[in-house]
């Protein structure tokens, strides 16, 4: 007589062929290899109102029983405990105050040398645009003079090089007092000051005193400090 019980893991219903008690045997529908109860096992726990293999309590004597699920293992959660030091109560109070006294020195420094730069960068500006004012006009009048020939070219050239060279150095001039203005490199802020001092355009007298001034600011040690 054919064997019939459920699957202990899936409960579809399996039957065997008789004389199979005690062999293993696979599920048709989830391949899971398992004991073929006797029909002793069987009419004993149906008196006992268990089903062979499902849920139920467990028995410390039957090998076949499928061992609980482990419990879920509680997931460790890392949270980020990184404070601004702004907000963190244990920061060490020097390191606040030293933060706020550099702030500080470079506000201070920043005051000092921004009205020098920024009037050596208007009368530089100024400076370009006389001496291209001047290259044109020069440029006309030659040319009125009625000058031909290699005599109009070398006066021509002469005139380019020289108002041009002037051009070129107050542009470098612009750019050092830049430097100066933000407090980023201290070698081009002292050459911008110093190449203002030159004649190189009609706005060098107004020019002389402003780079004098901007001069004594650098030579200060605090601002000094403050350049990158």
């Amino acid at each position: 007589m054919p064997i019939d019980f459920d699957c202990a893991v899936c409960k579809h219903r399996i039957r065997v062929p008789d004389g199979a008690e005690g062999k293993r045997t696979k599920c048709p529908k989830c391949n899971a290899i398992q004991p073929v109860p006797s029909e002793s096992d069987e009419l004993r726990l149906k008196d006992a109102g268990e089903d062979p293999f499902g849920p139920g309590p467990a028995r410390k004597d039957d090998p076949y029983r499928p061992s609980p699920p482990p419990p879920p293992q509680p997931t460790e959660t890392f949270q980020d405990t990184y404070r601004p030091e702004g907000n963190n109560p244990y920061a060490s109070p020097s390191t606040s105050t030293s933060q706020a006294a550099i702030n500080q020195s470079r506000m201070e420094a920043l005051e000092k040398i921004q009205t020098p730069a920024l009037i050596g960068l208007i009368l530089a500006g100024l400076g370009i645009a006389c001496n291209v004012i001047f290259l044109v006009i020069t440029v006309i009048n030659v040319t009125a003079e009625g000058v031909r020939g290699g005599d109009l070219v070398v006066q021509l050239a002469t005139y380019a090089i020289t108002i041009g060279f002037s051009i070129g150095l107050l542009g470098f001039a612009a750019f050092g007092l830049m430097q100066a203005r933000d407090l980023k490199n201290y070698g081009l802020a002292w050459a911008g000051f110093i190449i203002t001092l030159l004649p190189c355009s009609c706005c060098f007298p107004l020019s002389l005193p402003v780079s004098i001034w901007g001069m004594m600011v650098l030579s200060d040690s605090g601002v000094q400090r403050q350049f990158e």
